[in-house]
């Protein structure tokens, strides 16, 4: 008969790690009410009333994606030192005065000083290291799962919040809309961060994917990071970018970044321009949102299967499909049809972004190494806003920009196929042994 102080150690019922991809998925879900997806129903509002170019409105996003980039290292490192559950209330409260200031502002510097500042918390960014990692960080063999399900709350919230956002700037104005996003937003992300997120289960004596635990080696914020060597191989941050691999992938997601910055955000006033109705294009990119949500998790599950540079070349390819449509488009199917590819590609993409650098790199170093990685992820993203507005007001149409996009995710189609797991040579793996 076993004593009891021999007894293994018994398997929670439920893995704590679950509860902290439900509280970012309702995190997720809240940041569409900050002018992410939905930004682009104000454009035409706005435009208006304040009498700013277009070209205008892509900076305002261009130098929200700066200041997320600028900081991005930071934020990393405190994500990876500290955890979230400080972090993003005090960054919910910043991001919901910016909101409300936007709402009363009538300057175009007032606008790009206040989408700076949101930028700056790194909270609002889709696919950003405040949300992504710390779910990486619980999970290796269900990673994809868990950050699929997560993310899926950035589908689910722009279903609900593209038609709502256009229900209420027809009711309320833009200016009464940002009002109301905010103080939502506040409402979802403060208590579901506070009450539930923690740094990692090693904090909590537990292990990844919710394996028993070992003896307790050293807890907490200032406890050095122990080698997994149960789940995956750690790569310091130096060794990470020593690798041909890490610069391929910064160089693979900074050209498809252009594509995808300058195609999200220019879509909307596109197809209003076509003469489509603005509440038909709303709810044509709610359901854009609802392919993302389906296909993320689609995504996540392949994504513990398969490599996942198929994954990105199936993404970039679906952006393809998706501009020629928009290219094409002659009736309100195909616009739905292009939204609804791209919304899928967004979602598959999701994936790609937020689980290749942990299955490539491991998860002790994550948030330091997408820290360093982002901000030429949202520079580039942030450059391609912009650079459709003036190939928009060159051309005097969007045709030239959108053959143009095509071209660059051809490109970083080819190039991430390329992109092979990272090895170590023998001298080193026997110096770290």
């Amino acid at each position: 008969m076993t004593a009891s102080g021999d007894r293994a150690p018994r398997r929670e019922r439920i893995f704590y790690g679950w509860i902290i991809v439900a509280a970012m998925f309702a995190i997720n879900f809240s940041t569409m009410c900050t002018g992410t997806l939905n930004y682009g129903l104000f454009v035409l509002p706005m435009q208006r009333d304040l009498a700013l170019s277009r070209a205008t409105f892509g900076w305002m996003q261009t130098t929200r994606r700066l200041a997320t980039g600028a900081l991005s290292f930071a934020v990393g490192w405190l994500i990876d030192r500290y955890g979230p559950r400080a972090y993003i209330p005090v960054s919910a409260v910043l991001i919901c005065g910016c909101l409300l200031l936007v709402s009363f502002s009538s300057h175009a510097w007032q606008l790009i000083l206040f989408f700076g500042l949101i930028g700056a918390s790194g909270l609002a960014a889709p696919n950003g290291i405040v949300t992504s990692v710390p779910v990486a960080k619980w999970f290796v063999r269900r990673r994809g799962r868990a950050l699929a399900l997560a993310g899926a709350g950035l589908g689910i919230g722009g279903i609900v919040f593209l038609p709502v956002t256009q229900w209420l700037i027809d009711a309320y104005g833009w200016r009464g809309t940002w009002r109301i996003l905010a103080l939502l937003f506040l409402i979802i992300s403060v208590p579901a961060s506070a009450l539930f997120l923690r740094r990692q289960p090693e904090d909590m004596g537990l292990r990844v994917d919710g394996d028993l635990p070992d003896a307790p080696d050293g807890t907490g914020p200032n406890a050095s990071p122990r080698r997994p060597d149960d789940d995956e191989p750690v790569w310091t941050v130096r060794e990470a970018f020593h690798t041909g691999t890490m610069w391929k992938l910064i160089a693979v997601f900074a050209l498809s970044g252009v594509a995808q910055g300058g195609a999200s955000f220019h879509r909307i006033p596109y197809f209003v321009e076509k003469a489509y109705d603005p509440l038909t294009v709303s709810w044509s990119f709610a359901a854009d949102a609802g392919g993302a949500a389906a296909m993320s998790l689609v995504a996540g599950w392949l994504a513990d299967r398969i490599p996942t540079r198929f994954l990105a070349a199936v993404s970039f390819s679906g952006f393809i499909v998706a501009i020629l449509l928009m290219i094409y488009v002659s009736s309100a199917q195909m616009m739905f049809l292009s939204t609804i590819v791209f919304g899928c590609s967004v979602g598959v993409g999701m994936i790609v972004h937020t689980y290749i650098f942990a299955a490539y790199y491991g998860r002790a170093f994550l948030g330091t190494i997408r820290g360093i990685v982002m901000p030429i992820n949202l520079l580039s993203a942030g450059l391609g806003a912009p650079l459709v507005g003036y190939l928009h007001d060159y051309s005097g149409s969007y045709v030239l920009a959108w053959w143009t996009l095509l071209v660059v995710y051809g490109g970083s189609a080819a190039l991430i196929l390329t992109a092979l797991p990272p090895q170590r040579n023998a001298a080193e793996t026997g110096r770290r042994a």
